[in-house]
């Protein structure tokens, strides 16, 4: 933290109160940034004036401030960096946990945390619009038992999740990534389902759907290289399980899934 001291003669020079290099007034919040670094001090007669870095002031909060401020529901890693999150501690409960990346408008989510109140929920979303989304709705039903992370995926279940600290995990039509050279950034690649089964509880399950057939293709055998997999066809008994799911059906387009288990 940088720190300097000015004598100035007996008196104290504020520097948050000058004016700014260009020769124009500091505006309201200048103002405000410039009496935060400014400190003064008294030391043998004399005023000094301490400059604090605004750096200093920089707040990074933990994510166990939740436990504290129940509807601050949101991790945003970008603040807090990548702490290895303690569920327990997280939720204030030892109750099972449910994974989903990829939440996009919260309809699983929401309404699988309405249905469970007694099952804990992370939902990952990398689209801030969407996560946007799904926050202020979890807001509004004032639901607890949801916690939301804004970030990439893979990164969050490298850097934050624990081993075995995960029940359930579902992917709901996920980017397909359709051209070659973008396929490398589907979910459903290797690096990824090796997080995922640390992650996961033994014993614990999940489930992929995707309406496109290419990614399904590719991505069921990487599933198979890491769990035991079922690969099936959602039947018209199989309610639709996110707003894309019940688009899709409307649509008549084929829905394909993987459900697996470690």
């Amino acid at each position: 933290m940088g720190v300097s001291l000015k004598a100035e003669g007996g008196r104290m020079k504020d520097e948050g109160r000058r004016m700014k290099d260009d020769g124009k007034p500091e505006t309201r919040n200048q103002k405000s940034e410039g009496c935060l670094r400014g400190r003064s001090v008294l030391v043998s007669g004399f005023w000094f004036a301490v400059i604090l870095h605004p750096s200093a002031f920089i707040l990074h909060p933990s994510p166990y401030d939740l436990l504290v401020n129940p509807t601050a529901f949101v991790i945003d890693p970008r603040q807090t960096g990548f702490v290895r999150l303690d569920l327990a501690e997280l939720f204030g409960n030892r109750h099972r946990v449910v994974l989903e990346i990829g939440s996009g408008k919260g309809r699983f989510l929401i309404s699988a945390a309405t249905e469970q109140p007694d099952v804990n929920f992370i939902g990952i979303e990398k689209s801030l619009h969407y996560h946007r989304v799904i926050r202020d709705r979890v807001a509004k039903r004032g639901l607890r038992n949801i916690r939301l992370i804004n970030h990439d995926a893979f990164l969050v279940l490298r850097d934050m999740l624990s081993e075995a600290s995960v029940d359930e995990i579902h992917v709901y039509f996920p980017d397909p990534w359709p051209r070659k050279r973008e396929q490398k950034r589907r979910i459903i690649r290797a690096e990824v389902l090796e997080e995922l089964r640390r992650v996961l509880v033994d014993g614990g399950s999940g489930i992929y759907v995707t309406d496109h057939r290419d990614y399904f293709e590719a991505a069921a055998p990487v599933i198979e290289q890491f769990f035991r997999a079922e690969r099936r066809i959602p039947g018209p008994d199989d309610p639709p399980r996110t707003n894309y799911e019940a688009k899709y059906r409307a649509e008549g387009r084929a829905i394909y899934e993987v459900r697996f288990a470690k």
